[in-house]
């Protein structure tokens, strides 16, 4: 067993025996409560366009902020342009965040590419999955976005909205559990 799969069995088995965190709205639980575990996706990324890539090991212990949505609206606009500043704002403690559009569309890699480039994004990295998500993920087929919000793999915070529910209060709520997941200095 290579040393790099050693640490990520160990790291696993760690995490196994964390508290589940429950999700912020009480109606829809979605996504990783804990243990958190590995997601690979196709990126529609410069440098990564096309390839399918594993976010989690990239991001190592970094903290880092996984939206899932089933599609592009206004307020999910909002959020990432928001996370984007955000991120450029906590540069010193490496805050990474991923985007994943649940679809097997064939014209999202291209609108999502497009997205990008309109909103100017440059610091949340972009991507592709089937519909369903990573199955262990356990990602409700009710909630339209899930915010999963971790730090050297372990669930802080946990928000799933179902369509409509994201709006400006609940961007709010997101942004402000990100000190959640910003190691304390």
């Amino acid at each position: 067993m290579t040393i790099r799969k050693l640490v990520f069995v160990v790291t696993l088995a760690f995490v196994v025996g964390g508290d589940a965190i429950t999700a912020e709205k009480g109606d829809v639980k979605s996504g990783p409560q804990s243990p958190f575990q590995s997601v690979v996706v196709h990126s529609g990324e410069p440098g990564l366009g096309g390839k399918r890539n594993d976010f989690v090991e990239m991001y190592g212990a970094n903290p880092v902020v996984l939206i899932f949505a089933r599609e592009m609206s206004f307020p999910l606009t909002s959020l990432v342009r928001r996370l984007d500043v955000e991120a450029a704002g906590r540069k010193s403690v490496k805050l990474r965040i991923l985007m994943v559009i649940l679809s097997d569309k064939d014209a999202v890699e291209k609108n999502l590419k497009e997205f990008g480039e309109k909103e100017a994004i440059k610091r949340v990295h972009l991507a592709i999955m089937e519909p369903d998500g990573p199955k262990h993920y356990k990602l409700s087929k009710e909630a339209d976005v899930t915010v999963v919000m971790y730090q050297k793999q372990k669930v802080e915070a946990n928000h799933a909205f179902k369509k409509g529910e994201l709006n400006e209060q609940a961007v709010e709520q997101i942004l402000a559990d990100i000190p959640k997941i910003i190691p304390k200095q």
